[in-house]
């Protein structure tokens, strides 16, 4: 039964090959969105669990740019007084405070490290975000060409890279994160500073202040049983020109924005899945008005109607298989893709989607499409059962 499905299949190979690609491209659109989604979800989860910070302090108007500190690699240009990182470890409920300085984003023109995009500068001394990161639990010591690079950094043969003519050793490797860390290289706060000085890309904001006695933002934990929001009110208090944003704020915003792009592609993928099911329907109308002579034959030489739907449903599930699996293949390369765009885009956390996600997706894909599939044929074959075979032979034309 299986070899005559085949068979038909390959007779029929232009329609076929239509109706496989309905169905590749349904398959494609929601096993990429399960990815895409799932991913994104792991990654929120993984931020609001994970989170180093309970409060960062941002220059005040800079609000906005919190979460493309958390969760992005774009280059957030935003500078503090040096000073006013004491004022904030003085603050009320404030246990620690460490600094970091910004720089600029980076690309394979002034960087020989490939996946990193962003500089940040960290004072090691006081630093307590990068510590449970650092892979093998290594004590951080930098010095002034020391660097961390994030886990999306490739391999680095001899552990040296350059960085805008300088040459830099690797210190060590953070654990992925899914937020900003996988993107950037953490190196000396005064390294960081030297760089940001000679760039030419930074040069006019330099013409105000000085990057030895700036920093971009500092991370604040809070004492313990201090409550985060209250903490921030009294940084702001204490040190005029700043904003005190509570990490898990930005990271609810996230799951918010989440959950809005979760229910545009659930109003998407139902549109879709209708009028894949009407299209599909309507191949398998026409595939099985083209066949009723051959199914009217086979039942008067003795093929009883189990054996024809039989026929029908492995030649069907042939052609869904092979369109799902297609679909699932593309699906891969478009979540990928999708989770780039959405991770820089709408600020949100993107991690690469673990192997046991990408599969369960897959798996979830194929079955959509042959249960899809399957539902689509049910109304045409159901006409071909009510039928005796003369009557299936008549309608076929014999």
């Amino acid at each position: 039964m299986l070899y005559l499905a085949w068979r038909n299949v390959a007779r029929r190979l232009g329609q076929s090959a239509v109706t496989a690609i309905i169905i590749a491209v349904v398959t494609c659109v929601v096993a990429a969105s399960a990815v895409a989604v799932v991913s994104l979800e792991h990654s929120v989860s993984l931020s609001r669990e994970r989170l180093g910070a309970d409060v960062m302090v941002l220059p005040v108007g800079a609000s906005s740019s919190a979460s493309e500190v958390l969760f992005t690699a774009q280059p957030v240009n935003v500078y503090l007084p040096d000073a006013t990182g004491a004022a904030v470890a003085r603050a009320g409920g404030v246990a620690q405070a460490t600094p970091q300085f910004f720089t600029q984003t980076v690309n394979e023109s002034c960087c020989s490290v490939v996946g990193i995009t962003r500089i940040v500068g960290i004072d090691a001394a006081t630093d307590f975000v990068l510590k449970p990161w650092v892979r093998g639990g290594a004590a951080i010591d930098l010095g002034p060409d020391g660097i961390l690079v994030g886990a999306k950094a490739p391999a680095i043969e001899g552990d040296q890279v350059s960085i805008l003519g300088s040459v830099f050793h690797v210190a060590g490797t953070l654990e992925e994160t899914g937020t900003s860390m996988d993107e950037t290289i953490f190196m000396d706060l005064q390294s960081a500073r030297s760089i940001a000085s000679g760039s030419p890309y930074l040069a006019g904001l330099w013409e105000d202040k000085d990057p030895f006695s700036c920093v971009s933002c500092i991370m604040v934990k809070t004492e313990t049983g201090a409550d985060a929001a209250q903490v921030a009110e009294a940084i702001m208090a204490s040190c005029p020109g700043t904003v005190a944003v509570v990490a898990s704020e930005v990271v609810a915003g996230a799951s918010s924005q989440l959950s809005a792009v979760e229910a545009l592609c659930a109003a998407l993928l139902g549109a879709l899945v209708v009028v894949a099911a009407l299209a599909l329907t309507g191949r398998f109308s026409a595939l099985v008005s083209s066949r009723m002579a051959e199914w009217g034959l086979m039942r008067t030489l003795g093929v009883g109607m189990r054996g024809v739907l039989a026929s029908v449903l492995c030649e069907v599930a042939l052609v869904a298989l092979t369109g799902a699996l297609a679909g699932v293949v593309g699906a891969v390369l478009a979540a990928t893709a999708a989770l780039g765009i959405v991770h820089g885009a709408l600020a949100l956390p993107g991690a690469a989607p673990s192997f046991g996600a990408i599969a369960a997706c897959a798996l979830a894909g194929v079955a959509f499409a042959l249960a899809l599939s399957m539902l689509a044929v049910a109304y045409p074959v159901a006409k071909v059962v009510r039928c005796d075979p003369q009557e299936t032979l008549a309608k076929g034309g014999l």
